[in-house]
């Protein structure tokens, strides 16, 4: 029941997304720029960051910190470190070397101006521009990616939590007296018995009761990054 519904959830969330990028790009204009080397890779973490921009690249910061509206194209790949086993996760783009952005009042030197900004896609007219509903097409490729991304995390983190479950079941019950009764359940057992020892071994029961506790009300879905 619980995987049936945070599928469902993750469904309309998906939903939600893409009718939100959609309305972002219709009914504007937007012109391609090409992206100097090394700029379409993560920014460096700023504290107190709005949601909207946790794994932004370089490019998009020096962009947008100009007030100039930018979409670049992209998708979230995990990794594990081969020593550390930490998980390591990157934002890369989708279309290497370019992005779009946004100029109402055509203003492309201003544009221009801005670090990473080697210059426009143009054509022998000037700058190309492409509609809403030309970049709705590569949205949807962005789009499909991501969501696939999310359920692939959401399923490694479940199996995770599972296992960590499990193994501190497995502990709990190793500490527990031999001979309990089955039709209690564990934690019950382990607070009936925590009674009986000594401070240290009961703060040490307590503390697996409490991670327990929390990893059985993971929600899973609530943790995965609303991203750029």
């Amino acid at each position: 029941m619980a995987a049936m519904a945070l599928k469902e959830q993750d469904t309309r969330d998906f939903g939600d997304i893409v009718a939100q990028r959609r309305k972002r790009l219709i009914g504007h204009d937007w012109y391609a720029i090409r992206t100097a080397p090394g700029t379409q890779r993560m920014a460096r973490h700023v504290e107190g960051a709005p949601i909207s921009r946790v794994g932004e690249s370089i490019i998009e910061r020096n962009l947008r910190n100009e007030g100039i509206s930018v979409y670049m194209p992209a998708y979230w790949y995990e990794s594990i470190h081969h020593r550390t086993r930490k998980v390591i996760q990157r934002r890369l783009p989708l279309l290497v070397g370019y992005a779009f952005v946004n100029l109402e009042n055509l203003n492309f030197e201003k544009v221009r101006d801005v670090e990473g900004v080697v210059c426009f896609l143009r054509s022998e007219f000037g700058p190309i521009r492409f509609s809403g509903d030309d970049l709705a097409v590569i949205a949807a490729e962005e789009l499909s990616r991501r969501q696939e991304f999310r359920r692939e995390r959401i399923t490694r983190i479940q199996t995770e939590t599972a296992g960590q479950v499990m193994q501190l079941r497995g502990n709990l019950r190793k500490i527990l007296p031999k001979g309990r009764g089955n039709r209690i359940n564990l934690k019950d057992q382990a607070l009936i018995a925590i009674k009986g020892m000594k401070p240290e071994m009961q703060s040490k029961v307590m503390g697996m009761l409490l991670q327990l506790e929390q990893l059985e009300a993971y929600e899973g879905l609530e943790t995965i990054d609303r991203v750029a």
